[in-house]
This record gives structure tokens, sequence and C-alpha cells, in this order.
């Protein structure tokens, strides 16, 4: 069971598939089941490739991998983000089998099990593999140790095998994914001419004299557009308005819940009853823990760390002084010293991080323990560090944690170095695993003080969060249409709130805590419609849903704004050119001169980097000059913010060569690297995935 424990610890399980990342050991959570569930998609999740993802397959599979994570991490408790997780995770796997699965199987790719064999326990074992089964005292990995695992393992338990199996699926299929990647890559070629001419792109350059006349030279107000115009750009520039996916656009309105002057005097109240009673009382700690909204902090606090509040009084006061009630943050609060002892002003220490895996901090515990007699010993602990710690920071410097003040760490960690000796190795746990520390020094002793805190949360009361949910509640339900809606928000001084390209799937608006309930009614409602008064945390909130923007070209109306912008740019684009053709000269300067404006220089311009100095990135610009000849005045050139016309001065020609390997390599590379994310979102498009989880979840 440790030798699996190490594999799940190392390894996660990854599958790579092309640019995705199909995990198998995720977290999980238990899933709430809605068997039978239908809506406008009827009980289909998704479609993939013509595959259709039914509602009770989809929740097979959720609950399936579930179980993996409960088997293999044994813990039942998770949060709803890590539901969102595993959710994403089972849909990433449909995905990929009705995508990348269908490739595989028609180019008739496996992993033999004599080659399975073979990468866990051969010379070029999976590197997961190595890492479990290496013996740390040697530092070596032992394939005979892998052997007879392998041979025992009928004997183990059933949670055992599974996870083995499991581990073996992941590393065949991760194996299968290398060979298609491999497959890709080595199918890519780059011809000499196309190296030639990147050569020639990367290594030249051109200089340039122009003369340039910006659209903002020209008011909107003088430029005016008809239904024409707009319908030829639209029509003419479509593609700059097409939507990868359906989105939503939802304006709203909050209403924040924030304690009342009611609620900040009942904690006033509250903190002055106490304060006679906490400062008399002869045990501190038991009062705050029975009263205060926050345990007692047992931390010993240096000069300097604490608020000047309390930092100036605490170090020269009586054991029992009190200070407050004082206000910090949210809370009113009576501090009082309650024990004082000296201690060094900063320690110097390294560690050895081992994490724990589900419960099992006896196993992290015992190896703990064999680095520590290892090191006792004579092995280097630094190089134990960078061989088993877990703190990736502190791992690769040998563990070293430098010099550190009181209350850096965390409790347990920091306790262990400042009350332990110099050259003490504490072994200790925490909320981050198991910590083998070595103290390598201490600073000089010096007075920390201990203080107990008596806290008081000023938070809404209950009447207050009805008052201002009655209130939203009125304001929703006297504004029941967009136009109510709008002129309610004016009058009321309301803030309106917008949130803009909202997917189906989406789960988070910024600002608002767990506004899911608001996407999923955003596909629901029609355009206009008010939503109900949603609550989320501290805040109720109030929707309008505006725009429905589908896949594929937007209609116009919904574009119009950027249509009429585009449409006043080509205006204005085609009066400056006649501005300059009017103008006319045998050169850039005479132009200049006839338009009133200054001439000027460019130099050392990259067809590979389309930034101008003094104008800025303009590939239309960029391309055009190095469509030119020297010494030739260019026609007026419509780019991205103004009308250039220019004349090249000179082109700078790249050193002459007859090897062209090296950019050969460079671009064969580039596209290697690119293959693996453009070949799995070409495969994607053209399954036509369509995902309707967010009906569903």
């Amino acid at each position: 069971m440790a030798v699996i424990g190490t594999i799940r610890k190392r390894v996660g399980l990854l599958i790579i598939f092309v640019g995705v990342s199909m995990a198998l050991f995720i977290l999980g959570d238990l899933v709430t089941s809605r068997t039978g569930i239908m809506n406008r998609n009827g009980d289909v999740v998704g479609v993939v490739d013509g595959e259709k993802i039914h509602h009770a397959e989809f929740e097979k599979r959720v609950e399936t991998l579930t179980e993996n994570y409960k088997a293999s991490t044994k813990n039942d408790n998770v949060d709803q983000n890590t539901l969102d997780m595993i959710r994403e995770q089972a849909w990433g796997m449909f995905v990929n089998e009705y995508t990348l699965g269908k490739e595989y199987k028609d180019l008739g790719l496996s992993c033999s099990p004599e080659e399975l064999y073979e990468m866990c326990t051969g010379p070029n074992a999976n590197e997961q593999i190595k890492k479990a089964f290496t013996d740390p005292k040697t530092g070596q990995f032992d394939p005979n140790a892998v052997v007879r695992f392998l041979k025992d393992l009928p004997n183990r338990d059933e949670n055992t095998q599974l996870q083995w199996k499991q581990f073996e699926d992941a590393i065949r299929e991760d194996r299968i994914a290398t060979k298609y990647r491999n497959l890709i890559k080595d199918g890519l070629y780059v011809t000499t001419d196309e190296a030639k001419r990147v050569y020639r792109e990367n290594q030249g350059s051109a200089s340039i004299r122009y003369v340039r006349l910006d659209y903002n030279t020209i008011p909107d107000s003088s430029v005016t557009v008809d239904d024409n115009d707009l319908k030829n750009y639209y029509n003419s520039h479509s593609n700059k308005f097409r939507q990868a996916e359906t989105v939503r656009k939802v304006e709203y309105v909050t209403f924040d819940v924030a304690p009342s002057a009611e609620d900040r005097q009942a904690v006033t109240d509250w903190i002055n009853g106490h304060l006679d009673e906490y400062k008399s009382t002869d045990n501190p700690i038991d009062y705050i823990n029975r009263y205060s909204d926050t345990p007692f902090d047992s931390t010993f606090h240096a000069k300097g760390s604490l608020k000047p509040v309390l930092d100036t009084v605490m170090f020269t006061a009586a054991i029992g002084t009190t200070v407050g009630p004082y206000e910090d943050g949210n809370s009113l609060k009576i501090s009082r010293l309650v024990a004082e002892q000296f201690l060094p002003d900063s320690v110097k220490a390294r560690h050895i991080l081992l994490k724990i895996e589900g419960t099992d901090t006896a196993k992290a515990m015992t190896l703990a323990d064999s680095l520590k007699n290892a090191i006792r010993k004579g092995a280097s602990f630094a190089d134990l560090a960078m061989k088993y710690s877990q703190d990736p920071g502190s791992g690769a410097k040998g563990g070293d944690l430098g010099w550190f003040r009181q209350g850096t760490m965390v409790k347990p960690f920091n306790d262990a170095c400042f009350e332990g000796k110099k050259g003490d190795m504490p072994v200790v746990v925490s909320q981050f695993g198991v910590h083998l520390i070595e103290i390598l020094d201490k600073g000089v002793p010096a007075k920390s003080v201990q203080i107990g805190t008596l806290e008081r949360k000023i938070e809404p009361s209950q009447k207050t969060f009805d008052l201002v949910y009655n209130k939203a509640n009125q304001f929703a339900a006297n504004n029941n249409t967009a136009e109510k809606f709008d002129s309610s928000i004016v009058k009321e001084g309301l803030n309106k709130r917008i949130a803009d390209n909202l997917k189906e799937t989406d789960r988070n608006i910024s600002g608002l805590e767990s506004p899911r309930e608001m996407v999923r009614w955003a596909y629901e409602a029609k355009i206009g419609d008010i939503s109900k008064t949603f609550t989320f945390g501290d805040k109720y909130v109030i929707g309008h849903l505006v725009e429905l923007k589908d896949k594929g070209i937007l209609p116009m109306e919904s574009v119009k704004e950027q249509v009429t912008e585009g449409a006043k740019k080509e205006k204005k684009a085609a009066l400056l050119i006649e501005k300059i053709k009017n103008a006319g000269g045998s050169s850039i300067d005479q132009i200049a001169q006839k338009l009133n404006v200054t001439a000027a220089d460019a130099d050392n311009l990259s067809f590979q980097n389309p930034y101008i100095p003094g104008v800025g990135a303009d590939q239309i610009l960029i391309g055009a000059v190095f469509g030119s000849k020297a010494g030739k005045i260019s026609q007026p050139v419509q780019g991205e913010n103004a009308v250039t016309v220019f004349t090249v001065k000179s082109f700078r020609e790249p050193p002459v060569t007859n090897d062209y390997s090296a950019t050969i390599k460079t671009i064969l590379d580039q596209r290697k690297s690119r293959s693996e994310y453009e070949v799995f979102n070409a495969l994607k498009e053209k399954a036509g995935i369509e995902d309707h989880r967010g009906t569903f979840y």
C-alpha cells in the first residue's frame, strides 16, 4: 500500500491529450443525482462529433470518478469547487474519447502488455515508477522491487489492486497519446524556400520616411453614415463579428447588507458589558474560548510585531494589563497581557516537507524519522531536501529557509524553532504536512509577549438582512420592465453593474459570491426579463437580461456600435486619402509641406514586428512597406489609426548564407510546440461540440 500511495502522491496520474491534461486521480465529491432531469435539451448534457452524452451516463462517469477519489484519498468531505472540478474532468474525458480517442482507434495506436511491462521495469521506466521504487538510502531505482510488488499484487486488498490498475491505465493512455503527438510532430516539414523567406523577414529591415494623417484629426460630428454605409461595412467585415460561442449580457443592481448603526451599538454594548469581567477573571484563556468570536491564540509576539495600539503598551506593562475596547477592522476588541518570556528575535532553519496522503500521517512521520536517522549517520540534509522535500521553494535550496522572525511561520513550525535549541531536529505536523526541521542558528533572546484578545465582530443582524432583502424585493416587484429598471436605477442613485459575455457554464461573476443561479437564469430568460431577487453572500441582486449573442456571426443590431465606428473610420480614411492625393508632390517632404504636417523617419523596421516608432503597431502599413520598392512614393495606405504615405529609403538585406539549418530548426520547433493544442482545437471544431451542462448544473 505504501508503494501505491507514493505513486499517487508523485504522479497525480495525468494523461496528456494534445494540449489538455486529463487527470484520472482527481478531486471529487458526493454527487447529487438528478436522474431523469429534463430541460430544453431533453436529457442530453452535450454532443461531441454527433455522439450524444446523456445525463445518466454523464452522472455515472462522475460517480465513478468520485469513487476513485474516495478510495485513493479516504476523504468524503468536499466542497462545491471540488464537485465542479470533477464534473469538468468528466466532461473533458468524454470530449477526448470522441475526438482524440477516435483518432487513436482509426490509426491503430495501442500499448501492448509487453510495452506496459517495460514501462514499469525497464531501464527507461516511467518516471513516477522510478520515484516510487527508489530506495531512500541508496537513491537508486530497483526494478526488482517492482517485479516483487507485481507478483504480490493478487494477494493485496481490492483497493490497492484498483489503484494500481488506474495507474497502469493512466500510463498506457499517456503512452498512446505520446505516440499520436509524435506522429503529428514527425510529419511536420519546413522547406528551404520557407526558411529563406523567414530568414529574410527576421534578419532584414527597412527604413522609411513618411507622412501620417490620423483619423482623429476629423471630428466624428463631421462624418455621417447612413444605413447603406453600415450595411456595406458589416457585410465586408462580417468575420470581425464572429462569436465563438453563445454568451449572455446581464445588467444588475446589488443591495449590499452592511451592519447598521443599531448593529454596531449592540456590539459596543456587548463588549463594554464584558469589560470588567474579562479584566478580573483569573482564567483569561478560558474566558476567551467561551465568549470570543475567535479562539485564544497562544503565539508569543516580538517587539514591533503587534499593532501600534498594543505594541506601545504591552512590552512595559504588568501581566494582566488590558487595552481597549478598541476597533480593529470589523471587530471591537479587548486585549490582555497573559504571559511573557524571553525568546530569540529570529531563527535560521531548514526543513524537509513531506505531504500527507489522505489521513496517513504515520507514513509521512515514518519517512521523516528515517531521513532524520540517515542525517544523524552522516547523510547530507541538503541533498535529502532536494530529493524528498515537497516544498519547491526551499527544496531547491537544500531546504534552507534563511532567517525568519517570530510569527512568520505556521504555529507548530514556529514554536518548534523558537522553543528548541540550535542543532535540534524536531519533527512537527502542520496543515502543509510533516516537517523535518534543523535549527541552524538563533538570534539574541528578547522579551516576547502572549496576548489574549476578546473579540466581537461587527456584523449585520438578521433584522438588517431582512430590511435589505425587503428593499431589494420591492425594487424587483416595482421595476419588472427594462424601462422601469433603468429609470429606477437613476432615480434611486443605484450603481448599474454589467456581466458581459457570460457563458452557459460560467460560475463566476466578479464581485459576486457563487452567482451560478443568475447565470442559469440568464440562459432561461428572454431579452428584457427582470430576475427575481438572488442572494449571493451579503448581497441581494436583481438582474436584467439585455443581450443574447449566439454562436456565429452576430446580427448587425448586436454590433451596431462597432459597425458605426468602423464605417465612420472608413469615411474618414477616404477623405484623408483624397486630401493626400490632391496635395501631390514629388517627395515625402513636399507632400508634408502641402499638407502642413511634419514628415518623419522610421528606421530598422522589421516584417516580423509590426511596431513603428511614434506610430505604434500597424500590420497593414508594415506589409505595404515590405511590398514596396525603394525610392518610390507609395499610394496612401489605410492603416489601423491613420492614412500614411511613405518612401522606402533603404532595405537592409540579411547576411548572405547557404546554411538555413538553424532557421529550419526554429520554425520546426515552433510548429511542433503549437501542433499539440492546434490539432486538438481543430478536432474539437470539426466535432461541432454542443455543451449543455449549464442547464443541468
